[in-house]
């Protein structure tokens, strides 16, 4: 196949092939361009910006901060909670403790001891009963089961570092054994006044601390 009928072959195949070629200057030329003079451009309606299309870069829209603001509430929330329940751990894990001596300036002979029963209690006594928990070098620990008067501790601790026997009125403390202990300006009262917890004890006790 030459040149020239590969032209052929080009022309019968051109969509373009036929179609008359108007001459820029001719009738139908300046009839389009008088009709592109007179057609006017659309209207461009002007739309105002959105609040949000106007905030600064990187703000985050309205809602988002609605989201953000019940958010950090709720955080504070389970923070205020979580702050509230360590509170109560710290308070209510530590028992509360006194000290009480228990020494020979506290037991005069036992000759001088007058009958528990004529014993006129002072205003300022006070007495608890407690169970013995551990009996150290020198101390005596009692965890508080109740306080007749004059305390609210958990825990007694009483020194008895002047006694060669840490006894009540020659009666041993013994560890889960139960005492009424009575105290009065922070020496524990012996003579009868304090030792193991029974019946007739505790009736004292109820008197003595009545109302």
């Amino acid at each position: 196949m030459n040149d020239e009928e590969l032209q052929q072959r080009l022309r019968r195949i051109d969509p373009a092939a036929g179609v008359p070629i108007e001459p820029p200057t001719g009738p139908r030329a300046a009839a389009l361009m008088e009709h592109i003079m007179n057609t006017p451009f659309p209207t461009v309606e002007t739309v105002e910006p959105h609040p949000a299309e106007l905030r600064p870069a990187g703000r985050p829209a309205r809602r988002w901060s609605k989201f953000l603001l019940a958010g950090g509430a709720a955080l504070a929330l389970a923070g205020g909670a979580a702050l509230a329940l360590g509170g109560n751990d710290d308070g209510g894990g530590t028992a509360s403790s006194v000290e009480f001596s228990l020494g020979e300036t506290a037991s005069p002979s036992m000759g001088m001891c007058l009958p528990v029963t004529d014993y006129v209690p002072a205003p300022d006594l006070a007495g608890f009963r407690g169970v013995v928990t551990s009996v150290g070098n020198g101390t005596v620990t009692l965890d508080v089961s109740s306080w007749y008067a004059g305390g609210d501790a958990d825990q007694v601790v009483l020194s008895t570092a002047d006694l060669g026997l840490v006894a009540l009125d020659g009666i041993e403390f013994v560890q889960g054994g139960e005492y009424l202990v009575a105290v009065l300006d922070g020496q524990v009262l012996t003579c009868g006044l304090s030792g193991p917890a029974d019946p007739v004890l505790a009736g004292i006790y109820d008197g003595w601390f009545a109302g």
